[in-house]
């Protein structure tokens, strides 16, 4: 008879156990949000992203946190190709992006569900999701692992960044006016004074210049070779910087080696320690010396100061224009 209740109270706790877990995800795991539909493509676990006007690849990746060129070869697109509207885009999930912990802050995490396929099971299920089958089973309320085609299981989240919106150009047609521009540098309050005497007359105050113009050179070559950062490529690891000898060492302009970008490709250096950037240009590959071991880039030794570092290595985040 003890026996007998002693397996009874272990059973409602494991029911206990599963329903909080159900409720957990029910209720944290789809917070007012919409949930991001996983599925198989060319037998790896992908989300199904359907093309917004105006989003590009690059933008796809940042939102997604996953490399540009994992998404171009997911897809076997280049980074030439413009996204059709409608299209749907496969986004890789890897430990880049995927996440297995119910995340603090919901608004950068996005819920993944996958729909049961004939022939699933839950092994090879929770094996792609990077967990037990123990915790799908907990986040779906599961006493067993019978899984039947066409059901929905929820299995894990991915990070999403919300914030990064396509630029949609306004095709409104414009209204044409007919009347005399004028270029006038008076003060304000004379061009008001000017329109209410003059209603014939139409003022035009001239836009201060682009502000492309106001950035350094370096920074501005960088902007326009990225399409104002729509068009980047992302990688982290170590810089070394080397000594250059001759008049350009004096210059204002840093150099650099690089494996993959093209001569003459800016590249955006950032030091999180310091929280300095510099822009440096590429001459050509990294040399093939015990200086650049393990290292992504090389850089000219007059950046140090600008960065504001003492050694001849340093950790480093880099973004440039992906190489054609």
């Amino acid at each position: 008879m003890l026996r007998l209740l002693l397996s009874i109270f272990i059973v409602l706790i494991s029911l206990q156990a599963s329903a909080q877990m159900k409720v957990t995800y029910e209720a944290g795991a789809q917070p007012k949000q919409d949930t991001f539909r996983v599925v198989f493509h060319n037998d790896k676990w992908a989300v199904a992203h359907k093309v917004k006007q105006g989003e590009t690849l690059f933008l796809v990746s940042r939102r997604y946190h996953v490399p540009p060129a994992m998404v171009a070869d997911m897809n076997k697109v280049s980074y030439q190709e413009g996204l059709s509207e409608d299209a749907m885009l496969y986004i890789p999930l890897g430990a880049y992006n995927q996440s297995t912990k119910e995340p603090a802050n919901s608004f950068d995490h996005r819920a993944l569900v996958y729909e049961v396929q004939k022939y699933d099971n839950l092994f090879r299920i929770a094996h792609m999701a990077g967990v037990s089958q123990r915790d799908i089973q907990g986040w779906n309320g599961m006493s067993d692992n019978y899984i039947t085609e066409g059901k929905r299981l929820f299995v894990g989240w991915v990070l999403y960044d919300e914030t990064l919106q396509p630029i949609v150009e306004d095709e409104t047609p414009k209204e044409e006016v007919a009347a005399t521009e004028v270029e006038d540098t008076r003060s304000v309050d004379e061009i008001a004074k000017s329109i209410l005497n003059n209603s014939d007359t139409v003022i035009v105050i001239r836009k201060a210049r682009d502000w492309h113009d106001t950035l350094p050179e370096m920074e501005r070559k960088y902007m326009s070779q990225t399409s104002d950062e729509q068009m980047v490529m992302e990688e982290k690891g170590t810089a070394v910087f080397f000594e250059m000898k001759g008049k350009v060492s004096n210059s204002n302009t840093y150099y650099a080696f690089h494996n993959t970008a093209k001569l003459g490709t800016i590249i955006k250096v950032y030091n999180s320690g310091t929280g300095k950037t510099v822009f440096v240009k590429v001459l050509g590959p990294l040399p093939d010396t015990k200086q650049y071991y393990n290292s992504i880039i090389g850089i000219s030794s007059g950046a140090k100061e600008e960065l504001l570092v003492p050694e001849d290595r340093t950790w480093c985040e880099l973004k440039y224009v992906p190489p054609l």
